[in-house]
């Protein structure tokens, strides 16, 4: 008797999938979509950032590199 309680307190699988699912959608509704030229300038700046960091790698490499030459021509 008390696992007949449980059942019927419990929803099915596509009752809980579709209260997750307009929760969702409500939830989405309250987000604030940024605007296009926000998420350009956006986008620009994570570019630049990229391409920043993408140079500071190539150069310690080079630099690690130039190094670890340098050692093995010492041996």
């Amino acid at each position: 008797m008390a696992k007949q309680a449980q059942k019927t307190k419990n929803p099915n699988f596509i009752n809980k999938s579709l209260t997750y699912f307009n929760d969702v959608r409500s939830e989405l509704g309250k987000v604030t979509w940024p605007t296009r030229e926000d998420l350009k300038s956006h986008t620009t700046v994570v570019l630049m950032f990229l391409a920043l960091l993408a140079v500071v790698v190539g150069t310690l490499d080079l630099i690690f590199q130039a190094l670890v030459v340098a050692l093995y021509n010492l041996t």
